[in-house]
């Protein structure tokens, strides 16, 4: 897909204004709307959408965010949902979700995404309204949904019935784990370090030691691509989910504009409304080991929707222990002592996730 960003101008930008406008992100009366070109109200426009999405905020309309506006025009009601191959999308997917869980009916993640899980639950809803339980949300369905959820206090039972279904615990041995080295040199190098370094090269230079530490602890180790190959996000959250793996543990690094900007962070499923419990807890165990024995500065760990962390069945942690931008940081990832400890912290972290050990900020 063309990407579209500032000094982009036509027909396709009309098109993603309009959309921004309906969403609430963008007003009408801007002039930039009736010429269709892409400046500065548009760009602050983008950049919050994809903020309020759990997108990368960088202002550019690429397929993610091309397809989050699409999704944000579905309202519940306005179509037929029932499972479909692909899976139907959609904000109106979401809000289903929404309301099930809230009325106890768990649908899963709140992903938008019809999924079986929601397909059952529409047919537990439909058992229990006395409408016929086909599991397709007509429009008796959506209207029965809307029409309780108005009078019902909004609990969800999302994190509930996750958290009752078994957080891991028992240790990691035998557990499956999938290492994903972010992007895949050539054609896709990432973000590029001061002195050329490759963020796929710096990744998949982590991963080789995390995967032996991970073998150690007698953990069955499985990769989502070899050296030097290029899969994209939505073939290894396919491939994830085809393989059954317990975790994915996907290698990044952080890049921005200012070359002073450092530090760790860690990015797991999280919604408006909702966070998965399983990613929040293993993050946070990352973030705190990245943090606290390598002395990194604390960027926090983040609920976003990105393709790997939305589409995939099993918790994902996007872990980006440093800024390769940063020279000082970008050095360390020559360092195979840094290298190793670093994955170390992953690692252990990981050990404790699957001991049942509960992280910060967990009620």
């Amino acid at each position: 897909m063309k990407l579209f960003r500032k000094g982009s101008e036509g027909r396709e930008v009309s098109d993603i204004q309009g959309r921004l406008v309906s969403a609430g992100f963008l007003q009408e009366s801007c002039g930039e709307v009736d010429q269709g070109f892409f400046s500065d109200e548009t760009e602050r426009a983008v950049r919050a959408f994809q903020q309020d999405r759990g997108l990368i905020a960088d202002g550019i309309v690429g397929p993610d965010t091309w397809r989050s506006l699409v999704e944000a025009s579905r309202v519940l009601g306005s179509r037929f949902l029932y499972l479909h191959e692909p899976a139907l999308r959609g904000d109106d997917v979401a809000d289903l979700k929404r309301r099930l869980n809230s009325l106890g009916f768990y649908s899963g993640k709140e992903d938008g995404i019809f999924d079986s899980e929601a397909a059952v639950a529409v047919e537990q809803f439909q058992r229990n309204s006395g409408l016929a339980p086909d599991g397709i949300v007509g429009t008796r369905t959506a209207e029965a949904l809307m029409r309780l959820s108005r009078v019902t206090k909004p609990t969800s039972v999302a994190a509930v019935r996750e958290s009752e279904r078994g957080l891991p615990r028992g240790g990691i041995t035998g557990r499956r784990i999938m290492l994903d080295a972010g992007h895949g040199y050539p054609p896709d190098p990432g973000e590029v370090g001061p002195t050329g370094m490759r963020e796929s090269d710096a990744a998949e230079r982590l991963v080789e030691p995390l995967g032996n530490m991970l073998v150690d602890s007698r953990a069955v180790v499985l990769y989502s691509r070899r050296r030097g190959e290029f899969l994209p996000e939505e073939d290894r959250a396919a491939l994830a989910n085809q393989l059954g793996v317990e975790l994915v543990l996907s290698i990044h690094f952080n890049a921005s504009p200012d070359p002073r900007a450092r530090g760790a962070s860690c990015y797991y499923f999280g919604s408006r409304s909702y966070r998965s419990p399983y990613g929040y807890r293993l993050a946070n165990h990352i973030q705190d080991a990245l943090v606290e024995r390598l002395g990194l500065q604390d960027c926090r760990a983040h609920g976003m929707a990105v393709p790997l962390l939305r589409e995939t069945r099993m918790p994902v942690v996007i872990v980006e222990p440093l800024f390769i931008t940063n020279p000082d940081e970008e050095a360390l990832l020559s360092d195979d002592a840094f290298l190793a400890r670093a994955a170390s912290c992953i690692s252990e972290a990981a050990r404790r996730y699957f001991m049942g050990l509960k992280a910060r900020g967990e009620d």
